[in-house]
C-alpha cells in the first residue's frame, strides 16, 4: 500500500498529532492514579480510559448552574422537580399539599 497523498496525507497527518498528545489508560491504570490524571487533565491534556471496546474522556467541564435549594420558593422547588422527574399535576399537587401538611405539623409541635 502506497503512503497517503493529497487531502488523504493532510488528514493522516492531523490525525496523527491529534492521537500523539491523547494519553490512553486502562481502567485499572486510571483507578490506580486517578488524582494525578484529574490534574492532568484539568491542564487540558487529552484523557482516554479504555475499557473493553468502551472509550471514555476525562475532560474539564463547567460546573452545573443549579440554583440553591435554600433560595427556592416551595412553588419554584415543585416546579424543577416536576421538570425533573416527570410529575402529573395530580401528583405534584399531591405532594404540595403533603409537604405543607408536613409544615404545619412540624409549626403545631413547636413550643411557643
Amino acid at each position: 500500500m502506497s503512503p497517503p497523498t493529497g487531502f488523504c496525507r493532510l488528514v493522516a497527518r492531523a490525525a496523527l498529532r491529534y492521537f500523539a498528545g491523547m494519553k490512553t489508560l486502562t481502567v485499572e491504570e486510571a483507578v490506580a492514579g486517578l488524582g494525578r490524571w484529574v490534574e492532568r487533565a484539568l491542564a487540558g491534556e487529552q484523557i482516554q480510559i479504555r475499557k473493553g471496546d468502551g472509550v471514555v474522556e476525562l475532560r474539564p467541564t463547567k460546573p452545573a448552574q443549579t440554583p440553591d435549594a435554600e433560595q427556592l420558593t416551595p412553588r419554584e422547588a415543585l416546579r424543577l422537580l416536576r421538570e425533573e422527574v416527570r410529575l402529573s399535576p395530580d401528583q405534584a399537587e399531591r405532594y404540595l399539599r403533603e409537604v405543607r401538611g408536613e409544615r404545619l405539623a412540624a409549626e403545631d409541635e413547636r413550643p411557643a
